[in-house]
């Protein structure tokens, strides 16, 4: 078996810690603290705050990208701001809010997917659809699953409210769905288990606990689906954030010749990202305090734009984004 210090990301303790199994602090304090949901909620919260304002950072501060995509930039803020209005004033920002909650578990899982696809790239080894499919089938059956059998909890929310009565009396069908999905689940794990064992001769132990602790982050869903999007939420912003710090320090660690905000922030990175949190933080507590409802309302629109930006960002099969987490690319 080949060494496997290079197949980690960062490194054996930020892995484990950040990107696989951070989301148990949340989900232990959930479990021992059950009256206190509020304020761990709020806490996720905030880490969520500060990981949507980070893509904006790696947009806006930096030249080299900013000028890609530079009239999406500069117009999908504007587009945003028009299309939230219009669903404020026409009293439908429940679909909206629906929408944006629907593609936050998508874009959370999808995440999931690119940071599997980086350990297989780093190892040389792994077939895409297979891995794509073990860590979206197994949500997608959670997803119905849920709909099925916790009714009771997701009435009492808008988004879940207004799906429940969207779909009215073909809830039923559901069930059949969710079966289908665990079965098509099934078939994908066991195909990922045997292509695995195929490459035991190169196998990324990192890349294995990784999905691993997909997997088990899944299963919160089952003790409540309150508690499992929480805990989901969590996990995606913390290793967003710890994921973007490492790599704008090691993009511009020896780099020079750059006036971009992000090279200048990285020679004191923790630095400047702890100001850069809090000042999220403050913004964000202050107008809770002041107006949660217009808070709320820029929380949905600009996670369109997080979104969006995101998967013009997070393209590794570029060798701008995998040469400085040490991906190889063929010469062309």
């Amino acid at each position: 078996m080949p060494s496997q210090s290079k197949f980690w990301i960062q490194n054996p303790t930020s892995d484990l810690v950040f990107y696989g199994f951070g989301w148990l602090v949340i989900f232990s304090l959930l479990l021992i603290f059950p009256n206190n949901y509020t304020t761990i909620i709020l806490i996720v919260l905030m880490f969520n705050y500060v990981h949507r304002h980070y893509t904006f950072a790696l947009v806006y501060g930096e030249k080299e990208e900013f000028r890609k995509h530079k009239s999406i930039y500069i117009g999908l803020p504007i587009l945003a701001v028009i299309v939230t209005f219009i669903f404020v004033y026409l009293d439908s920002f429940k679909i909206l809010l629906t929408i944006s909650l629907l593609w936050t578990i998508y874009h959370t899982v999808a995440q999931k997917y690119g940071i599997t696809r980086i350990y297989s790239r780093k190892t040389n080894y792994g077939d895409a659809k297979t891995e794509m499919w073990i860590i979206y089938s197994w949500i997608i059956f959670i997803f119905f699953y849920m709909l099925v059998s916790e009714k009771g909890t997701l009435v009492k929310y808008k988004a879940g409210k207004f799906v429940l009565t969207y779909l009215g009396d073909h809830i039923g069908i559901l069930e059949n769905i969710a079966i289908i999905a665990f079965i098509v689940s099934i078939f994908f794990t066991i195909k990922y288990i045997y292509m695995e064992y195929k490459n035991r001769h190169q196998i990324s132990i990192p890349k294995n606990i990784y999905v691993l602790s997909i997997l088990l982050l899944y299963a919160t869903f089952l003790h409540s689906v309150v508690v499992g999007f929480v805990v989901l939420g969590f996990s995606h912003a913390l290793e967003y954030i710890v994921f973007v710090n490492f790599f704008v320090d090691k993009k511009y660690k020896k780099k020079t010749g750059t006036t971009s905000l992000l090279a200048k922030a990285s020679k004191k990175l923790w630095l400047y990202s702890g100001l850069f949190a809090i000042i999220v933080v403050a913004l964000s507590l202050t107008g809770r305090h002041l107006d949660r409802q217009a808070l709320s309302i820029y929380i949905v629109g600009s996670s369109f734009l997080h979104f969006t930006y995101d998967g013009l960002i997070w393209k590794v099969r570029r060798p701008e984004v995998g040469k400085p987490l040490e991906i190889k690319y063929k010469a062309t």
